[in-house]
């Protein structure tokens, strides 16, 4: 392991974000709230220090960042742009601890979500602008954003690259990596800039606008509201949000292809079929659950439904739907007093995420579509032996390493989420809390069930519990292996 050339590399990364914390001090100082002011103004000092202190430190004999430097810088400097993004909560007060300041940057940052706050109505607008931009920064990646600003960057901005967004697809967009980051960062601007006009006309302010793109574009789901989307009541407003979350969880190479005029292979693509397909049933299921369930409750002892149309149904189970496959996590109905498979349902849509190389997060629809592939093909060869046959994915034969490492991710998934969801049991969590927070947090949605729902906050949860979930967003933005092979012993040696 180059230790040098790791550190020099978070310094670098470290000055960026101080740069990067001048805006939300702009903003700030345009509302004129001095206590946030300050707030923000340590904050860009100390992590411009920090960021110069470890750029200098020691000089790398060698300037080649391979696999183990790409896995530590990228693993290394999302925990250390939490504590940095932690800094202005905790400076300006809105939080009672550190704990906590640090839960809402990381949930912020991989685009989780839930939040400690529980009322953000009353937050200033530098920290509001903060938190939605924290998790704009996260949606795309911070560290895909530092190698297509850095040129030159070579063989190892590709380690970089591939650590912070594992790829397990066919397409490509360019041969170089920085090309690749620099396109991928112009459709995620062009979608910034599509949908602000679309959110402020349809009857939010400006700001609020600003707000719910961002959360909305990077899949995050932290809202100025406390109600959430569900506060401004405005069907024009939900539909323009749940096309927008759609479209962020969709592989953004399929952007560039339909720009650049491939068409066809924006149809043909079997991650984008499955995707619409799943979608699209889920929400029939759910409107038709929604409309014919006779709720349990009792009004003057005559039961009634909690739908009276198949329009509100539908409304509501598109929306929720959309924001939990997607790992949005923005709200428009509490859908933890919904019918129990509903809201079972949910939590499988939880499970699978959006598709490789979008902002969503989850398992990632291409890893499911080619595990039941795999799943067909090892039955069919039970009757037939001898028969060779490959797993594709559009149109275009998987290796077999790529096979086996989606077999190990999810198994390691499966296995983190059981130990992570005991340990939070223990702290007196019930079975259904623990099951959802931690689901959640690794699938960096934020709303569960339960003590975790649509309509709670993570605040009355004890402080081990909030340090286990943040590394599980950051288990889970970084896609399981990233972060493990930190804690493997080979990593580290010669």
């Amino acid at each position: 392991m180059n230790i040098p050339l790791v550190l020099r590399t978070l310094g670098n990364l470290t000055i960026l974000l101080s740069g990067i914390l001048l805006i939300p001090f702009g903003v700030s100082l345009f509302y004129g709230t001095r206590e946030e002011m300050w707030a923000f103004a340590i904050s860009i000092v100390a992590s411009g220090i920090i960021g110069v202190a470890l750029k200098f430190s020691l000089k790398p004999k060698n300037e080649d960042i391979t696999v183990r430097e790409g896995l530590a810088i990228v693993t290394f400097w999302w925990a250390s742009c939490a504590f940095f993004g932690a800094l202005p909560y905790w400076l300006s007060g809105v939080c009672d601890s550190f704990c906590d300041s640090y839960f809402e940057s990381m949930s912020g940052f991989t685009t989780t979500g839930a939040s400690i706050f529980n009322d953000v109505e009353i937050l200033s607008h530098g920290i509001l602008f903060w938190r939605s931009m924290s998790q704009w920064l996260g949606g795309v990646g911070i560290v895909v954003f530092f190698v297509a600003v850095l040129p030159n960057i070579g063989v190892g901005g590709r380690k970089l690259f591939s650590a912070e967004a594992p790829d397990i697809t066919t397409d490509k967009i360019k041969p170089r990596i920085a090309q690749t980051a620099k396109i991928l960062w112009v459709i995620y601007l062009s979608l910034t800039a599509i949908l602000i006009p679309l959110l402020w006309f349809g009857g939010m302010d400006f700001f609020d606008a600003v707000c719910h793109t961002f959360t909305t574009l990077s899949t995050g789901g932290f809202s100025n509201k406390n109600q959430s989307i569900a506060a401004y009541d405005n069907l024009f407003i939900e539909i323009v949000v749940t096309v927008f979350m759609f479209i962020s969880a969709c592989n953004f190479t399929l952007y560039y292809q339909l720009v650049t005029g491939r068409i066809r292979k924006v149809f043909v693509n079997s991650e984008l079929r499955f995707f619409v397909g799943l979608v699209l049933c889920a929400i029939c299921l759910v409107t038709l659950a929604l409309f014919f369930y006779e709720a349990s409750f009792f009004n003057g002892g005559v039961k009634e439904h909690k739908y009276e149309s198949v329009g509100g149904a539908l409304r509501d189970a598109s929306f929720t739907v959309v924001t939990m496959i997607t790992c949005t996590g923005l709200v428009t109905a509490d859908f933890d007093i919904w019918p129990n498979f509903c809201r079972f349902f949910l939590v499988l849509l939880l499970f699978i995420g959006g598709c490789a190389g979008s902002t969503a997060g989850g398992m990632k629809v291409a890893r499911i579509v080619l595990l039941l592939k795999s799943s067909v093909r090892e039955t069919i060869r039970l009757l037939r032996p001898r028969a060779i046959m490959h797993v594709k994915l559009n149109g275009n034969p998987v290796s077999e390493d790529i096979i086996t490492n989606i077999l190990g991710f999810i198994v390691i998934h499966l296995g983190l989420f059981v130990i992570f969801s005991l340990i939070l049991t223990v702290f007196g969590n019930d079975i259904i809390t623990s099951f959802s927070a931690v689901i959640t947090a690794m699938s960096n949605v934020g709303p569960g069930l339960a003590d975790a729902g649509a309509t709670k906050n993570y605040s009355g949860f004890a402080y081990p519990c909030k340090w286990v979930l943040a590394f599980c967003m950051l288990v889970g933005r970084l896609e399981i292996y990233t972060v493990i092979l930190i804690f493997v012993p080979l990593t580290w040696k010669k």
